[in-house]
Formats: C-alpha cells, sequence, structure tokens
C-alpha cells in the first residue's frame, strides 16, 4: 500500500475550521490513475476539492492537479492557496524574503504565484490570473430565479446587471440581489442547476449583496457549482475574482490604477472567510487580476491511496 503526505488546510481566514477547507497531497505519481486520484478526493473532501502537488522541472516550479468529489477540475483557487501552505516545509519550494515569486503549472496552464514571506514561513499567497472575459449571451432570468428558489422580482428590482464571466477556465452566471438576509435564503433545486450549467457548459451562478457583515468589506458572496460536483463552495478565490471584475466592468465599484476589493464568503455555510481581489486597469480597460488569501493547517498525517 502506497502511503501519501497529506495536510488539511482551512483557506481564506486566519482561523481552524472556517473558511474552505482543502486537502492537500503531496508524493503521488503525476501520472497514477484519475479514477484512484478522483477515490481519494471523494473519501478526503466531501465539501469541496482536493489538490495534488508534483514536483516540476521544465517551466514551472511547481505542478498542480486538482479534483472535486467526482472529477478533474481545471483550477482551484482554494486548492493553490493550500497547496502551498501545505507544500511549505517539504522540501518543493525555496522561500525568500519577503517574497518569493512561483510559476505553478496546472490543466489551465501556467499561473504566476506571489508568496509573502516572513520568518520563513508563507504569511499570504496570491494568484494572478488571465483577464477575464466578459459574456454577452442573454440570461433568462426567470430560470435564473426558479434554479436559485427566489422570486424573480429579488432579481429584477436589483440596481445591477445579471452577467457572465469567464476565467481561468471557468464561466459564472453573476446574479446581484438587494439584501444580506435574500442572499442568506437562498435555497437552490441543485439538480435544475446542475442541468442547466450542463447545458450551457458554464461552471455555476454567482450570487451577491453589497451589504456585508464586515464593514470593510466590499461585498457578500455565495457561490453554486454543481457542475463540478460542489453544491456550495464556502469560499472561491476564482470566483471571487470573477465578481470583483464584474464590479469594475458595471462601474458598480469606483475604477482605479489599482481597485481593491475584498469579498466575504461562507457565512450561509458558517465557514465564513475573506478572499483580497486587486484588478489593475488602464485607460478603463482590466489588465491584471490577482486574489489571495490564507490559511491555517489542521491536520498533517498520511493517507493511503487507493489500490486497483
Amino acid at each position: 500500500m502506497e502511503w501519501l503526505t497529506t495536510k488539511r488546510i482551512s483557506t481564506f481566514t486566519n482561523k481552524a475550521y472556517a473558511g474552505n477547507p482543502a486537502w492537500v497531497v503531496i508524493g503521488a505519481d503525476k501520472s497514477e490513475d484519475n479514477k484512484k486520484l478522483v477515490k481519494l478526493a471523494s473519501e478526503l473532501n466531501p465539501v469541496s476539492d482536493t489538490v495534488f502537488v508534483f514536483p516540476e522541472k521544465k517551466d514551472a516550479d511547481l505542478s498542480l492537479r486538482f479534483f472535486s468529489q467526482s472529477e478533474e477540475i481545471g483550477f482551484s483557487g482554494h486548492g493553490t492557496i493550500a497547496a502551498y501552505l501545505g507544500a511549505e516545509g517539504e522540501g518543493m519550494l525555496e522561500l525568500t524574503e519577503p517574497i518569493s515569486l512561483i510559476r505553478q503549472r496546472t490543466k489551465s496552464g501556467i499561473q504566476h504565484i506571489e508568496l509573502r514571506i516572513k520568518d520563513n514561513k508563507i504569511e499570504r499567497v496570491t494568484v494572478s490570473l488571465p483577464v477575464p472575459q466578459f459574456v454577452s449571451t442573454p440570461v433568462d432570468v426567470k430560470q435564473i430565479a426558479r434554479l436559485l428558489g427566489i422570486p424573480q422580482i429579488e432579481i429584477q428590482d436589483s440596481t445591477y446587471p445579471v452577467g457572465i464571466v469567464s476565467s481561468s477556465g471557468h464561466t459564472d452566471i453573476i446574479v446581484p440581489v438587494e439584501t444580506y438576509d435574500m442572499l442568506l435564503s437562498i435555497t437552490p433545486n441543485f439538480p435544475l442547476m446542475k442541468s442547466y450549467c450542463d447545458r450551457l457548459q458554464i461552471t455555476g451562478i454567482v450570487v451577491y449583496c453589497l451589504h456585508t457583515m464586515e464593514k470593510d468589506n466590499t461585498a457578500h458572496m455565495r457561490h453554486f457549482a454543481p457542475s463540478v460536483g460542489i453544491d456550495e463552495d464556502p469560499v472561491s478565490g476564482a470566483a471571487s475574482a470573477s465578481l470583483g471584475c464584474y464590479l469594475i466592468h458595471n462601474r458598480i465599484v469606483p475604477r482605479s490604477e489599482m481597485t481593491r476589493i475584498v469579498v466575504e464568503m461562507g457565512y450561509a455555510m458558517k465557514r465564513p472567510g475573506r478572499v483580497y481581489i486587486h484588478v489593475h486597469s488602464y485607460k478603463n480597460k482590466i489588465m491584471k487580476v490577482t486574489f489571495g488569501g490564507q490559511g491555517v493547517i489542521t491536520f498533517e498525517g498520511r493517507t493511503a491511496l487507493p489500490e486497483d
């Protein structure tokens, strides 16, 4: 039986068992059968994602593969945060204070990572994403309301538009509601939502409001992604970054050369977390977007890789 180094990390938080949990697995063979990795991921993490970390020699420093309970996915924001906190101390990274720059390879391509280092420890992981694409396909608001289990008027009465944003292999419909109470009351029809997302070939649905629990935060958000095996993501870095770009694109948040946006998530699941987003613009055009967060290790040990 093959044993692998395994760590459980609460991401986008500095509190244990808050934020988004991710399992990090180190020591598997990169060419391992996907069925084994999916099975291990489903055993480890019934809530969200598992990331497998591999050394890389060409064009990148590390290679990451992300798995939900049912399949391999192209990219995971909180999985990326967890991967570096998990790889720390495992001889896979050379850390330099105050900033270490890393290139990682994923199914979605090469991403650039910035590690904030203090006392040879990682304090924050920041991920650079491709410039997002804003999709102009019309959205059936009546159908979206049905998927979310809320009255259609709750979406139509919002001051802001429904939008579609695509980034890093993920495409989400972004839906505004007016109040925090309405946002927390949403109880989606997940089978219907999965069928809808599969048909449109999108990842999921982001629902947000501008009322926040913490006064210095920008927006409160929930992310539903049953099409990739995650009914609700407690805290999503990539989806938060898409929301940040949507807020800038639609002038809901004032644009500057570098706009800082803080998205809070996870309260509906009693796993609060926070994502820090920076949107860089030039002449009213988004040129770069990054998101970042912290994490806390809550388990370290070994896990057996499933046998054939």
